[in-house]
């Protein structure tokens, strides 16, 4: 589903957000640090702070839908991956490294727009669970008249 070039993009440090909804249809949601995307291009792993993955795994392990937001500051290219759930665990301290690394070019570009590396100091990246789910669809989000188009 995904080719090497866009698994390159969404593993570059960018604005991650992943959502998932409750059996009311009540919307759950949770920053992501990074994601890895698996060799076989059908997989991605979302890398979720522990302490607040709660909500959105109790939502998966019920119905197993999740869409995840991503945007690259500061041109705002983004897509929406939609897949389902496969299976959670504890990342583990070797992936520490892929988690940081996703997260500082994620604050350099927010420098690039003007947010100083200050406030970012304090949001939590570790440790983090590993949400792993086979995507089945994906989804233009850059701003304009493309927007919500599926893409190939």
């Amino acid at each position: 589903m995904l080719d090497r070039q866009l698994a390159d993009f969404l593993e570059a440090g960018l604005a991650i957000y992943i959502a998932s909804r409750n059996a009311d249809l009540e919307p759950n949601g949770a920053h992501v640090v990074a994601v890895k995307v698996d060799g076989d291009l059908q997989h991605v792993v979302a890398f979720v702070p522990t302490v607040s993955a709660g909500a959105v795994l109790e939502d998966l392990r019920s119905n197993g839908q999740v869409a995840v937001v991503f945007t690259r500051p500061p041109d705002e290219k983004g897509c929406q991956v939609k897949g389902v759930f496969t299976d959670a665990r504890d990342a583990r301290p070797d992936e520490r490294d892929l988690v940081l690394g996703q997260w500082e070019r994620f604050r350099d570009r927010l420098e690039q727009v003007g947010l100083p590396r200050a406030p970012t100091d304090a949001w939590v990246t570790w440790p983090c669970v590993a949400i792993r789910f086979r995507v089945n669809a994906l989804f233009d989000q850059t701003p304009g008249p493309g927007a919500g188009a599926p893409l190939p």
